[in-house]
Parts: C-alpha cells; structure tokens; sequence
C-alpha cells in the first residue's frame, strides 16, 4: 500500500489487485498520489476533523458488511510494515467459529458486521417468519424495525455481544481514550450504540474502561474523504 499499489481487496474487487494507483494517476494528471486504506483514512478523519478531533489514541470500528477500522496511537495511525496494518476485522473472537473468506476462523466480522445479522435472520426461518419479509429484502434497518418482536431482539442482543466482545478485546491491546463506531447502522442510538457502549464499558476491565468514550462515529461518507486528505498532507509534510 506504501508503494501506491492495491496488495489486499475484497472477493467483489479482486480484479483491482495489483494496480498500480499511485503512478497511474500520478502519470494522468502530472500530480503527487498517496494511497490509504479506506477504513484507516475514516479513522484519520474522525481524528482529525470529527468527534475525536484533537485526541491522540482513538480506535474506530465501521460496522457494515463487514468490520474495518483504524486505529491512531500517540496522534499517528497505526500502518504497519507495508502500510496495511489496523485490519481489526480479521482478528479471532471464535477460534473454531465460522470460516472466513480470509482464509482464518471466527473472523470478528463474521460475527459482528451487519452482514453477519442479515445472515442471522436469512438463515433462520424463525426470524425470517418474524420479519414478515423475503430474505432477499434484509437488511439492518428492516431488523432493527422489528425490535419489539421477543426473537429478532434476542437475536440483535446476542449480535452486539459479539462487537462488544471484539471492541473490548480490541480496548485491552490499544488503550484508547474514545472508540467511534461508524456505519449506518450507528444511527441507531437507543438500540445499538447505547447497549453497544453499556456492554464495552462494563465488560473491559477496571483501569481500560477509566474515561473512555464509546461514541457514534460523526463524520459519515466524509469520514473517508476528509482522512485521505489529512494523509496526503502528512505523507507530503503539509501537517
């Protein structure tokens, strides 16, 4: 990623790997290119320009089909030897859980991203009879409609444990002082983020838990623009 060419994609991108973006685009339009993660630039952004603006270690965690995020230690994003590093949706929280398209087990979005309750309720006759709709018209917000049925709560309940549960393991390896959760999904206050945070803070332990926030991520679609653009300027020494 460092040198401006695609190393890593998801299955429905695979014909992007290997591109050379960097000296493409720079080649067209006789211009300076930096290329970064999409998730690391929406944690960049929100550390920069949104909700954790000013703060020095911050996690961010998108939940949407799947789970990715950033995180930004002392003030700097975490990028790893080739500029990959902060992959938080492919680390375990199931050792023997369900296979993961990344080659591991129990992969923290095959548990905690949307998509994971879309699978929930598809698979399910039960909560696909209790939704009222066909499996092909799932999604989060039709769930999340449907709280007041005892099945699909139980069901939404057992599915912010596992993010709970990846968020704190997550806590206890980075020490930050605010996680942001982004995402659609993270509109959602009084039924995802206010559990989501009660479950975080009373799960991890004691001296991690001191003064962190758990917070909706602010920035939206911009999150991801605003960060690319804080990286150009810091790759090119612009602040």
């Amino acid at each position: 990623m460092r040198s401006g060419t695609v190393i890593g994609v998801g299955a429905s991108l695979g014909n992007w790997l290997g591109s050379e973006i960097a000296r493409t685009l720079g080649d067209a339009f006789g211009l300076p290119v930096t290329v970064i993660n999409d998730a690391n630039a929406a944690a960049l952004g929100e550390q920069r320009y949104g909700r954790a603006r000013g703060m020095e270690n911050v996690l961010v965690v998108t939940v949407g089909t799947g789970v990715g995020g950033g995180i930004i230690e002392n003030g700097r994003l975490i990028e790893g030897r080739r500029g990959i590093g902060g992959e938080i949706g492919h680390f375990s929280i199931k050792f023997d859980g369900e296979p993961c398209p990344c080659g591991n087990r129990g992969c923290f979005e095959r548990y905690g991203s949307t998509g994971a309750l879309v699978r929930r309720f598809t698979g399910d006759p039960v909560l696909l009879e209790a939704l009222g709709v066909p499996a092909e018209d799932v999604d989060g917000k039709v769930i999340f409609a449907h709280l007041g049925h005892p099945a699909v709560a139980a069901a939404v309940s057992a599915w912010i444990d596992c993010i709970a549960a990846g968020i704190v393991s997550l806590i206890h390896v980075f020490n930050p002082e605010i996680v942001l959760v982004g995402g659609g999904i993270s509109r959602e206050e009084e039924h995802f983020i206010r559990p989501l945070r009660e479950r975080v803070l009373s799960r991890a332990m004691a001296q991690f838990a001191k003064n962190l926030s758990v917070e909706a991520a602010a920035l939206g679609n911009t999150a991801g623009l605003l960060g690319a653009c804080a990286y150009f300027r810091q790759v090119h020494g612009e602040g």
